[in-house]
């Protein structure tokens, strides 16, 4: 319930900022909700949030066949960079949690002679 939830919650959110990049104000609100909502999932059901909340932009810069452009201007690319961005801190929350840093190794003192 927890994926279906993250994934409707990033879709409604990533069809908001679709419809409203345009504006400055809005555009502001929709990478402060990706900035809230990521910070707040866990790194383990992070990428479902970040697959909705980047479908709906990254799938309307798709070319379409009539040679219109869908999301165009700086708000547009603004929009797609945050959902690409979104879309890596999600993958990224899929690896493994770093192993501790190698301790160097001494040389034991040579012997006294």
């Amino acid at each position: 319930m927890t994926r279906a939830g993250l994934l409707l919650l990033g879709l409604a959110v990533g069809l908001a900022g679709t419809a409203l990049h345009q504006s400055v104000l809005w555009l502001a609100v929709t990478a402060l909700a990706a900035a809230a909502v990521t910070a707040a999932t866990p790194p383990a059901h992070r990428l479902w949030w970040a697959a909705g909340f980047s479908l709906p932009p990254l799938a309307m810069s798709l070319p379409r066949g009539e040679g219109d452009v869908v999301l165009a201007g700086t708000g547009s690319l603004l929009l797609a960079c945050l959902a690409a961005l979104v879309l890596g801190i999600g993958l990224a929350g899929l690896l493994p949690a770093g192993r501790p840093a190698p301790q160097p190794q001494h040389e034991a003192p040579p012997p006294p002679s």
